[in-house]
């Protein structure tokens, strides 16, 4: 049994539940693995607190899920509010080679003091490039979804791409892609920059 935890954490209107969604459907429906889905809200839905799990079983002979939430560490984190940042451990991050990534958005965190001690966070400012360059923050989920794509490496590009034409509407495809090879670009300028690094 291999399973690959994923947490996404932020406010309502953000985005959280939708990619959960997208990652779910890219691992079970395009790569064939077993893989659940859970997700919470606090009260007041949009601006309020959420978070969503995926739990991924990489083995393709497994077709079932023992345990259907996160237990950290974490193989992947994503945070992308302030509220939430300020609860992360360095410590809910596993260790490892193909593991252990914390992606996370500085144009709505201002303070993050456990990222100092994570070595592979990659910082991306998601709402501000998903309003400036695209016009609007529902294209912060391709760029996500971009970066996930490359640093997880659980999907492939097919599956991924694939996966965004299920979520997004044709007449936004393009704009989706564009913001989806955004996000690919920061993952692999990411990777290159930890390998020279050791």
């Amino acid at each position: 049994m291999v399973r690959y935890e994923i947490r996404i954490a932020g406010f309502g209107g953000q985005g959280v539940i939708t990619l959960s969604k997208m990652i779910i459907t890219a691992v079970s429906l395009y790569e064939n693995l077993a893989a659940t889905q859970t997700e919470a809200y606090s009260a007041s839905a949009r601006g309020g607190r959420c978070w969503a799990e995926v739990i991924v079983e990489l083995d393709k002979n497994i077709e079932t899920i023992d345990y259907p939430q996160a237990l950290r560490p974490y193989d992947f984190l994503i945070i992308l509010s302030g509220e939430s940042a300020a609860s992360v451990n360095p410590d809910y991050i596993k260790k490892g080679e193909n593991t252990g990534y914390l992606l996370w958005d500085p144009s709505t965190i201002q303070k993050f003091g456990a990222v100092r001690n994570i070595k592979k966070a990659l910082s991306i400012p998601v709402q501000k490039i998903a309003v400036e360059k695209f016009g609007n923050i529902v294209f912060g989920n391709s760029i996500l979804f971009g970066a996930f794509t490359i640093l997880s490496g659980i999907i492939s590009e097919e599956s991924a791409i694939e996966t965004l034409k299920k979520f997004v509407p044709s007449s936004t495809l393009e704009k989706n892609l564009e913001a989806f090879e955004l996000g690919k670009k920061e993952a692999l300028d990411f990777i290159r920059k930890l390998k020279e690094e050791n």
